[in-house]
């Protein structure tokens, strides 16, 4: 049996599909579009200061973290609508408002907090120096009094690894200490 009426590409029947499924959705497609559209835009820099993208009545909302960004990106707002509107092929977003929120600006400073932690906590690599073999006699001499030989083997190791670290960190303390004059 063959289907009478006008034929259309794929494309253009995808889009009426979408269109429709957008509109039965109220809108989530091309809410979630622009919200990746503003991400892609705008870039990693912008967007790490910057949460939500919500379209009101042809006003796209993005919440900053401070007064700087907001003022920063109002001024920045007709470049980044219209690359925006020219990737949706259609004028969508009116217009761009940029609101400074709390939450944003929280998570600002926790992620900064997270970093500083990261670089105080980062570990300290000392690179060890060994012991001597007079030290290395004065540790065994040291735990010769456990019995338990499993446990003395334990402590010698554990020393030794101790002391072979704090002698390279004093070694490398000497070396970038910093002359006088200097």
């Amino acid at each position: 049996m063959k289907r009478k009426g006008r034929t259309s590409s794929l494309g253009t029947g995808l889009e009426g599909l979408v269109s429709r499924l957008d509109r039965n959705s109220g809108g989530a497609y091309t809410q979630a579009r622009i919200g990746i559209l503003w991400q892609e835009t705008a870039g990693p820099q912008v967007t790490a200061h910057t949460t939500g993208a919500h379209l009101r009545d042809g006003i796209l909302v993005i919440y900053v973290d401070g007064p700087g960004w907001a003022t920063e990106l109002t001024a920045m707002s007709e470049t980044y609508r219209k690359a925006i509107n020219s990737e949706l092929g259609k004028n969508v977003v009116k217009k761009m408002v940029f609101t400074v929120s709390r939450k944003v600006a929280e998570e600002d400073r926790l992620r900064r907090t997270e970093l500083e932690n990261e670089d105080f906590y980062y570990r300290d690599v000392v690179e060890s120096v060994p012991l001597t073999e007079i030290e290395r006699a004065q540790v065994a001499a040291s735990v010769e009094c456990i019995p338990d030989p499993a446990l003395r083997e334990a402590a010698m190791k554990a020393t030794v690894a101790d002391l072979e670290w704090k002698k390279g960190l004093s070694a490398r303390n000497v070396r970038e200490k910093p002359r006088e004059g200097s």
